[in-house]
């Protein structure tokens, strides 16, 4: 059985908090404004993950709203953190279980 979006979700904050990738302070109010995707323009991918993406889906579980089927974050992620290596090897596969949860 598949784990929970719930569950995703804590395990990427876990390990960000972890790997001292979770941020205590927020992006500007106007980085938060950017229309461009995954706020490319106005953040980088792990202020995006942390502070839309995760905040967002957190939101509408607790709200009890439909999430959105359909996300392909992972190539994104793939591509914003290649440099890392290895290091991030752990955080691109929990954010493709993401995407197949919300498939």
């Amino acid at each position: 059985m598949s784990k929970s979006i719930s569950v995703i979700l804590d395990e990427i904050q876990a390990l960000m908090m972890r790997d001292g990738r979770w941020q205590s302070m927020a992006p500007s109010a106007e980085a938060m404004m950017s229309t461009d995707p995954f706020c490319i323009n106005s953040m980088d991918f792990l202020e995006w993950l942390q502070w839309i993406y995760l905040a967002r889906l957190r939101a509408l579980i607790d709200a009890g709203r439909p999430l959105p089927m359909g996300a392909q974050v992972a190539p994104y992620a793939e591509e914003a953190l290649k440099a890392e290596g290895a290091k991030v090897t752990t955080l691109i596969a929990l954010v493709r279980d993401l995407d197949r949860a919300l498939a």
